[in-house]
């Protein structure tokens, strides 16, 4: 560590995301496809007090750009929440190197992109931070893999309803027994039910 990480700007810098809170069945689907996993050698899984679909890692940022993203998450409008569908087991980046166990999203109401272009369109705006060159694609993180590793998913489940009724914008605290999130600001949406 150099004498500058320990200037009082750089200690005042905290970790931040943009995520999307889940419902509880959606958390209880993800806990019944954690346990069979248990045992996967080098598989660490996420807890779920920490199970969310995130839309921006911003990482870590000073006070002013912490004031910009929250500025950002409290103007998302209302009506940007509606509905997806939590459909199956996803490796990423493939089966034959994954290095998370996810499950997918099927975003057929774009729900996930149109929040993901209005937060991440703030974001720049702001100068807060830039998008990744690779396309967003929404997904709910359960596991990460200490190595690369073959995977061969098996889903067995029907989709289950992922209603988007807010969005957060969180700050992660580094622990040695995991990280820790906690709000710094929250926004309701309105849910509308995807069309039957």
């Amino acid at each position: 560590m150099t004498a500058e990480d320990d200037s009082p700007q750089e200690a005042r810098k905290r970790r931040l995301f943009v995520g999307v809170p889940l419902p509880d069945e959606v958390v209880r689907l993800a806990r019944e496809v954690q346990e069979p996993l248990e045992g996967l050698e080098g598989l660490r899984l996420v807890k779920p007090e920490q199970l969310h679909v995130t839309l921006a890692f911003i990482g870590h940022v000073g006070p002013d750009q912490l004031e910009a993203a929250a500025v950002v998450v409290r103007e998302v409008p209302p009506e940007l929440g509606g509905e997806a569908l939590v459909t199956g087991l996803l490796p990423l980046p493939s089966r034959s190197r994954a290095r998370v166990m996810a499950l997918e999203i099927r975003d057929d109401g774009e729900v996930f992109r149109r929040l993901f272009d209005r937060v991440m369109t703030g974001l720049e705006s702001a100068q807060v931070m830039r998008r990744e060159k690779r396309p967003y694609r929404p997904h709910l993180t359960i596991g990460r893999f200490r190595k690369p590793r073959t995977v061969e998913p098996k889903s067995d489940w029907e989709p289950v309803r992922l209603p988007v009724e807010s969005v957060n914008l969180y700050e992660s605290q580094l622990h040695p027994k995991g990280a820790r999130y906690s709000v710094l600001e929250h926004r309701e949406l309105e849910s509308m039910k995807a069309a039957e």
